[in-house]
């Protein structure tokens, strides 16, 4: 009965220190791209999944919620995905015309194959400019794993401006519901790009970098003040030759130390893409594992334990998200600045091959961290 309570100690502890720092990091990224006027579709705890609880905001049209995978988080920042081509604009055109259009249909319109036809509104729907059609009488559901057959327009008010858009308001005269023919008074170039610049994709690149770099700054200026906060607050302990003392410096010294702890911990994270460094890094490395049951140990020592701990954990998730490596911010930052100094974007498949070989190198990571948690923890 003891080991199940504390496997059920473990259980809760981890997944509440890592959803409050996983809802800490997408919450980061969420309010930077809402600030620089992106639309953002999605937030959410938890891996994409089909299972999911959630609710939509009137205000932002984003659907926050949660799904049973727990292992992170993400937030669908629009223009992320998808790539450009020469008959968006025609294919938006041709949905802003019908109101609803089977993609078969589409494809005829604007002269492609099927294939290209998914292509075009799977980006379009990814800018938020339309939505996918789920035909309950085709047995189509929302959450399956293709596209359904139609895709139809958004509710816009006067000004154009969709539920995922600043200031939007569908009380005013000439809004438009969903699935309803809406023809912009302009031509479906000016119409693109009217919606290009909503998203991700057609902010320079200052917004894109600082929408990348806030989550894990927030995770960091988060850890920082719970440092100085509670070491200038309430002290530390520590055992030294035996004996037990307590630390409690004046604010600017806590300041001081959390910096010096912030380098670290930095230090640390950066050794790890260094070659001649990575398995020394690893060695000492826990996956999420580790993590829970240093939170459940931690929550049966003091409250101070645990908050200290997770502001720990939140630091090595800032800076660990800061490395190089796709698809951690890091790497979507190194690609941004790669494209900014060749002065074009990079193919799809260029950044796919790169995510690719970023995640074969992060499972690495996520497997020796797993291995060292079992040793230590499960072997004993």
């Amino acid at each position: 009965m003891m080991q199940i309570l504390n496997v059920l100690s473990v259980v809760f502890w981890g997944l509440l220190v890592l959803s409050l720092l996983v809802f800490i990091h997408e919450g980061g990224h969420f309010l930077a791209a809402r600030a620089f006027g992106m639309r953002v579709t999605e937030f959410f705890l938890g891996m994409p999944s089909r299972f999911r609880l959630a609710f939509k905001s009137k205000r932002y049209g984003t659907e926050f919620g949660v799904t049973p995978i727990l292992l992170g988080g993400y937030t669908r920042i629009c223009g992320m995905e998808g790539e450009e081509d020469e008959l968006l604009a025609p294919a938006l055109a041709c949905v802003q015309r019908h109101g609803r259009v089977k993609v078969a249909e589409l494809a005829q319109e604007v002269g492609c194959d099927e294939e290209r036809a998914y292509g075009l509104v799977a980006t379009l729907a990814d800018w938020g400019s339309i939505r996918p059609y789920y035909d309950p009488e085709l047995g189509e559901r929302v959450g399956q794993s293709t596209w359904p057959e139609a895709f139809e327009t958004l509710a816009r008010d006067d000004r154009l401006l969709t539920e995922y858009d600043r200031d939007h308001d569908f009380s005013r005269e000439g809004s438009t519901g969903y699935a309803e023919p809406r023809v912009p008074d302009m031509a479906p170039s000016d119409f693109l790009q009217h919606e290009r610049s909503r998203t991700y994709l057609g902010k320079s690149f200052v917004p894109r970098l600082v929408s990348l770099l806030a989550g894990p700054a927030v995770n960091i200026v988060f850890a920082l003040l719970l440092v100085v906060v509670t070491v200038s607050v309430f002290g530390m302990t520590f055992v030294q030759d035996g004996e037990t003392f307590v630390w409690r410096p004046d604010v600017l010294t806590a300041i001081r130390f959390a910096f010096d702890y912030a380098l670290t911990v930095a230090q640390f994270a950066a050794r790890l893409i260094m070659p001649w460094h990575t398995m020394e890094v690893l060695e000492s490395s826990s996956s999420v594992v580790g993590i829970s049951v240093m939170a459940s140990e931690a929550a049966s020592t003091s409250p101070i334990e645990l908050v200290l701990l997770v502001a720990s954990v939140s630091m090595s998730l800032g800076f660990m998200n800061l490395l190089p490596i796709p698809p951690l911010d890091g790497g979507k930052i190194l690609i941004e600045i790669v494209q900014l100094i060749i002065r074009r974007p990079l193919s799809i498949r260029a950044q796919t091959i790169v995510s690719y070989v970023g995640v074969a190198f992060f499972l690495f990571i996520f497997v020796v961290a797993l291995r060292n948690d079992i040793v230590r923890y499960i072997l004993g």
